[in-house]
């Protein structure tokens, strides 16, 4: 249970949003750790960041001939422990498709010209929780 005032929106998980079951990554990137500085950590990764879109749609616009990079890619967060996220190859990630059984919605913040906010949502999923046999 969370106290109202003491809520950390970074840690708010939304539960009244339906997700899709499984999802076709459109894009990797991995993040680094930062060190105190704000500089980037040489060889490590904090999360792998996803463009991700819903596979049952990604099929019905390829069997209608559609271009799949015209639809709306939702973010993925993989978190969970490092030696887990550097085993994950981005190439073999790119374009696979995945169960987002033991996936979270979350807060994400979104940069503006006033400075941001918590203005959307995103899927986090902790790899190490529900490993990475999730893939098809």
């Amino acid at each position: 249970m969370m106290l109202l005032s003491q809520a950390k929106l970074a840690d708010v998980i939304v539960s009244n949003v339906e997700k899709p079951k499984m999802v076709r990554v459109m894009t990797v990137s991995k993040n680094p750790r930062y060190a105190d500085g704000g500089e980037p950590i040489q060889g490590t990764v904090a999360k792998i960041a996803c463009q991700i879109i819903d596979v049952q749609l990604a099929q019905i616009i390829e069997k209608a001939g559609g271009d799949l990079s015209e639809l709306k890619t939702y973010p993925l967060e993989l978190v969970g422990e490092e030696k887990d996220l550097l085993s994950i190859s981005e190439a073999t990630l790119l374009g696979s498709e995945i169960k987002l059984d033991g996936a979270q919605v979350m807060l994400k913040w979104a940069n503006g010209r006033n400075g941001g906010g918590w203005r959307d949502l995103k899927l986090v999923m902790n790899v190490s929780e529900t490993g990475t046999g999730d893939q098809k």
